[in-house]
């Protein structure tokens, strides 16, 4: 059996239990030492395809894998499914979700990306067109490259960082300011706004397909 764990600051009790009594703990480093799990039982997550081999020399085993954030938006589900391997999902909220609700704005209008471990253009192509969105970041695409991306446009930007967390920092900026900053711990996530979270039209409007697109391509 395959349980994948979503992980937001610091692990349920459920995970801590299920990671304790598995044979094989797959995740971050900072997932694995959070759970205290034995070096003869981890496989520190890098690239998922090796990680996915060593799940698949004995599918018997009580195997756990911890992901950060929602594990089905972005994460490694995707994969391990498409490997022919069957899964469980405990899920939590999206560290994207977290961060709209810290700054108190509705993000079914948001457009959501990754510039996590991909192409950044396409995700910063989105910041510069879309009114409000909503990037999963990674060391080498983060504020400094989101900012040079979408630089003149006159963009908000709210850096989010370690989410969840006691050391929880949520910091608003324009461009000038953000341009300033450079102590910028992991992970984060970033919000590129036309308007400051605190302006009415940062609220924009309700649509009834997410992302403010108001229709589908017929058929």
């Amino acid at each position: 059996m395959i349980t994948v764990y979503g992980f937001i600051a610091e692990p349920s009790e459920e995970l801590r239990r299920d990671a304790a009594d598995a044979d094989l703990v797959v995740g971050g480093r900072r997932h694995l030492d959070a759970l205290g799990v034995e070096e003869d039982k981890r496989v520190v997550l890098g690239r998922i395809a090796p990680a996915i081999d060593e799940m698949k020399k004995d599918l018997n085993r009580k195997i756990v894998v911890v992901a950060s954030g929602d594990p089905l938006f972005y994460g490694v589900v995707r994969r391990i499914r498409a490997a022919g391997l069957k899964v469980r999902v405990v899920p939590v909220v999206t560290s994207l979700q977290l961060a709209f609700a810290a700054v108190g704005l509705p993000w079914d209008d948001a457009l959501l990306v990754s510039a996590h471990g991909n192409d950044p253009v396409p995700a910063f192509d989105a910041c510069r067109r879309h009114p409000k969105v909503g990037i999963l970041t990674d060391p080498k695409n983060t504020l400094p490259q989101i900012v040079e991306a979408t630089a003149g446009l006159g963009k908000t930007y709210v850096l989010a960082e370690k989410l969840g967390s006691a050391d929880e920092q949520i910091r608003v900026m324009n461009e000038a300011e953000a341009r300033m900053i450079t102590d910028i711990t992991s992970p984060n996530v970033v919000l590129v706004l036309d308007h400051h979270p605190d302006e009415p039209e940062a609220l924009g409007e309700q649509h009834p397909i997410v992302g403010g697109f108001d229709a589908v391509p017929q058929i």
